[in-house]
């Protein structure tokens, strides 16, 4: 069972409200078709990393990524700095993040926010993983599209909840169910032609989306976890990737992580970035943490899992496409 939700929100030593996203307050930006130009240099002036791992936008095999766009959404606590590679040493093998500190009360963003996805549809049951963000609402988790609409039925999964900070049957943060979601046209259109039979992985570029959970009484997500930043500028300073793997030798019990300085991009002709890391299924939807801050595990989410396993991990770095959708069901 389940277990109940929190009487009331977790008190906070500093609580804060989600902070305007640097940058322009509400650029006028329209959603990036599979087709349109991405950036080759990089022109943003919020400078969070490397542009596409210092490699072109388009692909080897011609698919082209979310454009970037100059937003960056910083943590509703902690103060991540930019900087050369990563704040924790870089690892590969998904081994327990932070093993023996607690979640609840922890004021470490990358414990509190990460948390497990239930998934339901058609009897059947399935886990992913997914982090609280910096939203106007306070109700946003950000995961992957295929989270949220199920491949087998072609059609979005029938109940998705959320546990924040989940570990070993454990959820100090309650059980929150979503309301709202959305995903990118160009994954649904892609995801088609490749559900099909088409030689077509486009697909892979887009696969991120954004569930909204309904409050419990007047409490949001960040009010009890807080919400970690978000960058839509592609960029990357090296990620710390945190969810919750449920492949052999996992169990999608413990919150896990990997760590890599230094990413690459376009492997296979896709549209993601790419890490060493070996997490697989029940990763998907986690996040890819950027700029981490060592002392609260805050920073920047720059992309989320899309696939992986023990040949590495891939992700979609998150731009145009992704702010629009994140505003059309964050108010």
């Amino acid at each position: 069972m389940l277990p109940a939700p929190p009487e009331r929100p977790v008190e906070r030593a500093d609580p804060r409200s989600p902070t305007a996203p640097s940058g322009p307050a509400t650029p006028e930006a329209v959603p990036v078709e599979p087709d349109a130009p991405v950036p080759a240099a990089d022109g943003t002036a919020n400078d969070t990393g490397e542009l596409y791992a210092g490699e072109p936008g388009e692909t080897s095999d011609g698919f082209l990524p979310d454009a970037a766009i100059d937003v960056v959404l910083p943590p509703t606590t902690g103060s991540p700095v930019v900087r050369p590679g990563i704040a924790l040493p870089v690892h590969e093998d998904g081994d327990e993040l932070l093993p023996g500190t607690r979640h609840e009360g922890s004021d470490n963003l990358l414990l509190t926010t990460s948390g497990r996805l239930e998934l339901s549809a058609a009897g059947a049951e399935y886990t992913c993983s997914g982090t609280v963000i910096n939203s106007a609402s306070g109700l946003v988790v950000l995961t992957a599209a295929h989270c949220i609409f199920d491949d087998d039925t072609r059609d979005w999964y029938e109940r998705i909840a959320f546990e924040p900070a989940y570990e070993r049957g454990e959820a100090p943060f309650g059980t929150w169910v979503a309301e709202e979601w959305w995903v990118p046209e160009q994954y649904l259109e892609a995801n088609d032609r490749w559900l099909d039979g088409a030689d077509d992985d486009g697909w892979m570029g887009f696969d991120f989306g954004f569930i909204r959970f309904a409050p419990q009484g007047s409490a949001t997500l960040e009010d009890a976890v807080g919400g970690q930043g978000v960058s839509f500028t592609a960029e990357t300073n090296g990620v710390v990737i945190a969810g919750y793997p449920g492949n052999e030798p996992f169990d999608g019990e413990v919150l896990r992580h990997c760590a890599e300085d230094r990413l690459d991009y376009g492997a296979g002709g896709d549209a993601n970035y790419g890490a060493d890391c070996e997490m697989g299924d029940g990763a998907s939807g986690s996040a890819w943490v950027s700029n981490v801050d060592p002392a609260t595990g805050a920073g920047h989410i720059t992309a989320v899992y899309s696939n992986g396993g023990t040949t590495g991990a891939y992700g979609p770095p998150l731009g145009v496409t992704a702010w629009n959708g994140l505003r059309s069901i964050d108010d």
